[in-house]
């Protein structure tokens, strides 16, 4: 790590041989979702772009959940690099070189500012079709690094959390990310990490989700699912 390193969010005790490992099941699935969701979005603007229908009601929500999922892409890589990114240091010391990963983070942070921009002008723009053609263009770009970021991430770090981070500390770290996000942003985040579940997946979430969290879910899966069809064209 380098100097500018944010310091520890709190006091971290490194993993000991035969304590449990770290329930990384939550971050694969956000994983997912933002993989996932940027895809949906790029390949949506695109095909706008090509001559698909894009009337109000479709630009509407497409604006709606792009800013969504351009907010949670944001607040996630702040918060690991300065809430995980520290723990997992501290924790796992010269194991793992994490520079390559925030180098990642200033580059794609460069690159949603840029489909922050693009999406701003397709939300206002007189010429629909014009305007998705830019916004897809980027939001391809921001997909494409995501995939390989998400995939090197989780090949490199993931075993290092197993390995060195207390099942305690990531759960705390958890806790952290959650911090800032309000229900209505979790009414969008909660019903788009479920939709990367398998059935068992699910079943498994579910069954140790907090009540107020399963109540959220309730509130917005439905509207969730909606606004996604509108937005992939379904």
């Amino acid at each position: 790590m380098t100097a500018q390193t944010p310091a520890l969010p709190f006091p971290v005790t490194p993993r000991r041989p035969g304590d449990p490992e770290a329930d990384l099941t939550g971050f694969t699935l956000i994983h997912r979702a933002l993989r996932a969701g940027t895809r949906d979005l790029a390949v949506a603007a695109t095909a706008i772009a090509a001559g698909a229908s894009c009337r109000a009601s479709r630009r509407d929500a497409y604006v709606a959940f792009a800013t969504e999922v351009l907010h949670e892409i944001h607040l996630h890589h702040t918060r690991e690099d300065d809430v995980l990114w520290p723990v997992i240091a501290a924790s796992a010391g010269a194991v793992v070189d994490l520079e390559p990963l925030t180098d990642d983070h200033t580059e794609l942070h460069a690159v949603l500012a840029r489909a922050e921009e693009a999406l701003t002008a397709f939300a206002g723009a007189t010429d629909v079709r014009a305007a998705a053609a830019p916004l897809g263009a980027v939001l391809t770009e921001m997909a494409d690094l995501l995939d390989e970021h998400i995939v090197e991430e989780e090949a490199e770090v993931f075993p290092v959390i197993r390995a060195h981070v207390s099942a305690k500390d990531f759960a705390a770290c958890e806790k952290r990310f959650q911090k800032g996000s309000g229900p209505k942003h979790m009414m969008f985040v909660l019903p788009w990490i479920i939709a990367q579940c398998s059935p068992a997946e699910r079943a498994e979430v579910l069954a140790i989700a907090p009540a107020p969290l399963k109540v959220l879910l309730r509130l917005g899966e439905g509207r969730w699912q909606r606004r996604r069809a509108l937005v992939v064209g379904a």
